[in-house]
């Protein structure tokens, strides 16, 4: 059977040799194995389809991402800015990030999630001896190159390659540690919108890189579907 449907998604190739396997099937002589035969050819060329049209993103999916990078968090805290009114004061400092983001389809090209992680800075040149934080929020992403793909006749590879844009907002904690000072517990508040792309070199794992601001200064990392 293996030599009859092929997964390459060469539809006249496959034509021909089922063509050539139903004059094979015409000539044999008990009605019962050939319907059988035909059932299982048809089971097989709809499996290989389903195989050959599989997308890099769709309603169904449940994506773990894990990556490396850098964010930028407002510090609600008026230890380096002056006050402002009474919204008090904020920093904003550039901080190293692991992060965990999940995204879950809702749409054919919409993703809903939550990201988190954690991360920190070293020494900074105002007062601080440096900080770690754990931020968390809530994300919404489009896959629009699946859009495009779905619109398109040729074939942009959807398969393989997942281009979104989104948006995220959050909060979290700093425990900081100022100079001559115990540790300071901040709050945190972010967002922002960010640009990604995953390509996955595997059926389940994919190479991902985001970019923006917020959460996804810049981040790469891994993509694992579930």
């Amino acid at each position: 059977m293996i030599i009859l449907v092929s997964d390459t998604g060469n539809w006249r190739v496959n034509f021909t040799r089922l063509f050539f396997f139903y004059i094979f099937l015409n000539s044999l002589k008990q009605p019962i194995m050939k319907n059988k035969i035909i059932l299982l050819i048809l089971s097989l060329i709809t499996l290989a389809q389903v195989n050959a049209n599989a997308q890099a993103w769709s309603k169904e999916s449940k994506v773990l991402s894990l990556g490396i990078g850098a964010s930028n968090f407002y510090h609600l805290d008026d230890r380096y800015a002056p006050g402002l009114g009474n919204l008090g004061g904020y920093h904003s400092p550039y901080s190293g990030q692991f992060n965990l983001q999940m995204e879950f389809g809702v749409h054919p090209y919409v993703g809903l999630g939550f990201t988190t992680g954690f991360g920190g800075t070293g020494p900074l040149n105002y007062g601080s001896n440096g900080e770690l934080n754990m931020p968390i929020g809530f994300l919404v992403n489009f896959h629009f190159y699946q859009l495009i793909d779905d619109k398109s006749s040729k074939n942009l590879h959807a398969d393989k390659l997942d281009i979104y844009g989104g948006l995220s907002v959050g909060s979290g904690f700093a425990l900081t540690f100022y100079n001559n000072e115990d540790l300071r517990v901040v709050p945190l508040a972010w967002g922002g919108m960010h640009a990604g792309i995953r390509w996955y070199f595997a059926p389940k794992v994919a190479l991902n890189a985001e970019f923006g601001f917020g959460k996804s200064i810049a981040n790469l990392g891994f993509s694992f579907k579930l």
